[in-house]
């Protein structure tokens, strides 16, 4: 063959090759569909099929949160409380998510809703007192959980917190009178408090809020929790069933 045949086919063919491989590079880097969590397939290092690696992990996949309890407590003077207690069932995630409270028969404030984190296994109860609304003027309610986000292992922080109550009831008023101590090294911008009311059959009767702000560290700061005078409330309580819960905002 001439050598200058040959050249020509080497040079070619060097061509053909680099053409190609710019191609492919075209291909994989901009035209290509890039892999994603919802495409019913194992890819880009899934450990399940549209889960694990950079996709939601395969424990909580199709995982919802348990809304196991929704209701209303009239609060007096034509206002609500509104109560919902959700859990989170894994046992290794915590979860971050919206919510909303639907109130059927009512306008819908945009202040019946929030942000939160629950813990792995845990149960978080929220409240919103003292809402606008007669009782009487709901014809149901549920709790809308939106915007779930699986925050992978679980990271929560122990906070040496320690809360002591005591219930009072004074004619037809009841408090919720106590003491937070703050045992760790970490000082808190501000703690919530929420205090659940129960009756002798262990129901909740109602539920109350307050705010504790510029709890210091290795501090005790002193509360108290107001509820309304609400009919029936005094008779059917069960003042050594009260529970506080506090919740931390750094």
């Amino acid at each position: 063959m001439h050598h200058r045949t040959v050249k020509q086919l080497a040079f070619g063919s060097i061509v053909f090759i680099t053409t190609g491989i710019i191609a492919t590079g075209v291909y994989y880097f901009y035209l290509k569909p890039a892999p994603i969590c919802f495409d019913n397939k194992q890819n880009q290092k899934e450990t399940g099929i549209d889960c694990g690696g950079s996709c939601i992990p395969c424990e909580v996949k199709g995982l919802d949160l348990v809304t196991e309890e929704v209701k209303t407590f009239p609060a007096g003077e034509n206002k609500t409380t509104l109560l919902a207690k959700v859990k989170n069932p894994s046992q290794s995630f915590p979860v971050s998510f919206s919510y909303k409270f639907s109130l059927g028969g009512t306008f819908l404030d945009d202040t019946l809703r929030g942000n939160a984190v629950i813990a792995p296994g845990a149960s978080k109860y929220f409240v919103i007192p003292g809402v606008a609304i007669p009782t009487k003027d709901i014809k149901s309610i549920k709790l809308e959980i939106s915007e779930l986000n699986w925050q992978g292992e679980n990271k929560t922080k122990i906070r040496n917190i320690g809360i002591t109550i005591e219930t009072n009831v004074k004619e037809n008023r009841i408090t919720v009178t106590g003491t937070l101590a703050n045992s760790s090294a970490t000082s808190f911008p501000r703690v919530d408090l929420t205090a659940l009311l129960f009756g002798k059959e262990g129901e909740i009767l109602n539920a109350s809020v307050t705010r504790l702000e510029k709890v210091e560290a290795f501090s005790q700061k002193q509360f108290i929790v107001f509820f309304p005078e609400v009919g029936g409330l005094i008779q059917n309580l069960d003042p050594q069933k009260t529970e506080v819960y506090w919740e931390v905002d750094e």
